[in-house]
This record gives structure tokens, C-alpha cells and sequence, in this order.
């Protein structure tokens, strides 16, 4: 029995064997993260279309250029009803981040109670989709407004006449 375990070709098809284990691991991780990630996508959807036009969805509302975020989310806040914030992405997709006594609000190295956000500031959130196809927030990160929402001062001294 030695021998055959102690054997070069032995040796060689238990490591060919490690290995399909681990490639057969690592793609059913991937599969159960892209699963996960699209019914987030669908829940959200599914919920976005209920609550604002008061239908189910019969057809996707995603493009075939941009997944939702499922475990995040960065924008401006454009509604604050605590224990809910509604931010507006890059891509002007709505997103509902739901806070709860665990979640930690930081300004840089800060942290901050829930009451300092407001409206029109800049926010990352990270956390977790709930049912509704919302992101219960575990860490929030606010940001200084990006350099293209600074708003442009004008330079020109031209009055015009009435």
C-alpha cells in the first residue's frame, strides 16, 4: 500500500484530482454570486415597478450594459425618511438603503450619528439586499460632492442691457 501512495503517477492523480475539486469550488462560488446578484436585480425591479407606476413588471427595465448593485450603492441622497434614505446613482437609478442601529455612518476616520445626513450629500453605502430588493446598510461612507456637481462660478464682467 506504501508503494502505491509513495508512487510518482500516484502522486500525480491525486493532484489532478485536488485540482478539478478546486476548479469545480471556485465556479459553483461564482455561479452562487452571479444567482445572487440577479435576484437582487430582479427583486429591486420587481418592487421598483410596484411602488412608483403601481404594476408588476411584464418586461426588464435593465439594459444589457448595467446590473444594479446588489451589496451597494453611491450617490446623492435625494430623500431622507429614516430608518430609509432614496439615493439616485451615476446611472439616475433610485436605490432605497435602509439603516438600523448596527449600521456606521463615517466621514473620513469620523463616526457619525444617523441624523447628520441630509439631502444632496454624497454617500457610499455598503450592506446587504433585503426581500424587497433594498440594501440594508451596514457601513455608509460620506463624501465631499464630486469636482462635476460643484456648482460653476461665472468670471464674465458682460452686462447685458434691457
Amino acid at each position: 500500500m506504501k508503494k502505491i501512495f509513495h508512487s510518482l503517477r500516484s502522486k500525480k492523480i491525486l493532484i489532478g484530482i485536488g485540482a478539478f475539486i478546486v476548479i469545480l469550488i471556485s465556479f459553483q462560488a461564482g455561479m452562487l454570486v452571479g444567482f445572487h446578484k440577479a435576484a437582487s436585480s430582479y427583486r429591486f425591479g420587481d418592487n421598483y415597478y410596484r411602488e412608483f407606476e403601481g404594476r408588476d413588471h411584464k418586461k426588464g427595465f435593465m439594459d444589457n450594459e448595467h446590473f444594479p448593485d446588489s451589496h451597494g450603492a453611491m450617490g446623492r441622497i435625494i430623500s431622507v425618511h429614516f430608518p430609509s434614505l432614496v439615493i439616485a446613482d451615476p446611472y439616475n437609478t433610485e436605490k432605497v438603503i435602509v439603516l438600523s442601529d448596527d449600521t456606521v455612518i463615517r466621514r473620513f476616520r469620523d463616526t457619525l450619528p444617523q441624523n447628520v445626513l441630509k439631502v444632496s450629500d454624497f454617500i457610499v453605502a455598503i450592506g446587504s439586499p433585503n426581500e424587497r430588493g433594498e440594501i440594508e446598510a451596514k457601513l455608509i461612507r460620506l463624501l465631499p460632492p464630486p469636482p462635476s456637481f460643484n456648482p460653476v462660478i461665472s468670471t464674465s464682467t458682460a452686462t447685458t442691457t434691457p
